[in-house]
This record gives structure tokens, C-alpha cells and sequence, in this order.
């Protein structure tokens, strides 16, 4: 079968509506994200900093407990092949108990045995 060189006049225009429309439509919902990230970001460090102070208000032992926790899931994410965001998302209840720990004078030798 032989192609046609020479399209219809219009034949596309209906496509070519759409198309822009949904172009359109992304870039204003593209907008409407990068608008809220600042007050995203906000909101994540008041929770890192409500967390860091529920991290005070444990006993020594309830941090260590915490650590072992948050590595136990840590390491049961990574042996399961999570993507690497969700492990990097992992990290950050580690960071927050041992920041705590080490801030208090717990020796690693506690953490670990």
C-alpha cells in the first residue's frame, strides 16, 4: 500500500487540541507542586525537630533500644532489595537515634553489644 505524502488539511487538529491541552495542564499542575515545596520542606524539619526531642525524652536505654530497632529495619529493607529512595528515607530514624545517643555519652560498645 502505497503512503500518503499530502495529509488532509485539519486531519491532525483534533490530536494536536489535546495534545496541547495536556501539556498545558501539566505544566500548571508542575506549578502548583513547586509552589507547595517550600512550605514542604518547612513542615519536614518541625518533624525532624519534634522527633529529635521525643529522642530526648527517652532513658538511655529506650535510645538504645531505638537504635537497634531502626538498623534492624534498615538492614531487613536493604537484604530485601528496596529501592535505594526507601532506603535513603530508612536512614533518617537512624541518624535521629544516634545523633540522640551520641549527644548523651553512650559508647558504641552499649550500641552494639
Amino acid at each position: 500500500m502505497a503512503k500518503k505524502l499530502n495529509p488532509e488539511p485539519g486531519a491532525g487538529d483534533g490530536v494536536k487540541e489535546h495534545f496541547d491541552e495536556a501539556t498545558h495542564s501539566l505544566a500548571e499542575r508542575g506549578r502548583a507542586v513547586a509552589d507547595q515545596i517550600p512550605g514542604i520542606v518547612e513542615s519536614a524539619s518541625g518533624v525532624m525537630e519534634a522527633a529529635s526531642s521525643q529522642m530526648d525524652d527517652l532513658s538511655d536505654q529506650g535510645v538504645i533500644a531505638a537504635v537497634a530497632l531502626s538498623s534492624g529495619v534498615m538492614i531487613g529493607l536493604f537484604l530485601a532489595g528496596a529501592p535505594r529512595p526507601i532506603l535513603a528515607l530508612g536512614l533518617l530514624p537512624i541518624a535521629i537515634t544516634a545523633r540522640a545517643a551520641m549527644q548523651r555519652g553512650v559508647r558504641v560498645s552499649r550500641l552494639v553489644n
